[in-house]
């Protein structure tokens, strides 16, 4: 995966944000919360890819994508989209775009307050709640930085992973600044079901 090192702006367009009252109106790489994703990708392509699930529960699952995979990601270095087991719509309940910060924990901390500042610049009245994440130590001593926004219908959440030595060379994960649009109900599935 290639780095991005770009203002804000880059990372991702305020623009439309600025008028968006829901969740579902704003956009990531030209998709939203909601969109059916066989209207942006083929489903051949969203069969072939791996299915990687939560260790209490599987009601969701995350498939990734790199950009040397989807010609029209402009921003991100790799996609995330959250789907719901079984859905032959392929609803998209969340998504996230991802650049890589591996092993520089502090300028991903850097990009994330560039990040928050843009949110709090763009939204009025938007109240920020910040966290660390131990992935109730199912990956050892990894850690998640988070900063989460509620928005009507959703969430903005944006954190840094640190992942411990072990699980990077195990799982062949990096670290990386993430950015994310998600429903009301994978959030609540998130913090209460998938761990």
């Amino acid at each position: 995966m290639r780095i991005f090192i770009a203002v804000l702006v880059v990372i991702l367009n305020f623009q439309s944000w600025t008028k968006a009252d829901n969740i579902s109106e704003l956009q990531l790489e030209g998709m939203s919360v909601g969109d059916s994703l066989l209207k942006h990708i083929g489903k051949d392509l969203i069969e072939k890819k791996y299915k990687s699930s939560y260790p209490a529960s599987d009601e969701f699952y995350l498939i990734e994508f790199e950009s040397s995979e989807l010609n029209f990601l402009e921003e991100y270095s790799a996609v995330g989209i959250h789907l719901k087991k079984n859905d032959e719509k392929y609803k998209i309940y969340s998504m996230k775009g991802m650049n890589d910060y591996d092993n520089r924990l502090n300028a991903c901390l850097e990009k994330k307050k560039e990040i928050i500042q843009s949110i709090s610049n763009s939204f009025k009245n938007l109240k920020e709640e910040t966290y660390e994440r131990d992935f109730d130590q199912l990956y050892g001593n990894s850690k998640a930085y988070v900063s989460d926004f509620d928005i009507s219908g959703g969430y903005i959440r944006v954190w840094c992973t640190d992942w411990d030595k072990t699980n990077k060379e195990s799982k062949n994960w990096i670290d990386t600044v993430n950015v994310d649009l998600s429903s009301d109900e994978f959030m609540t599935w998130l913090n209460n079901d998938a761990y």
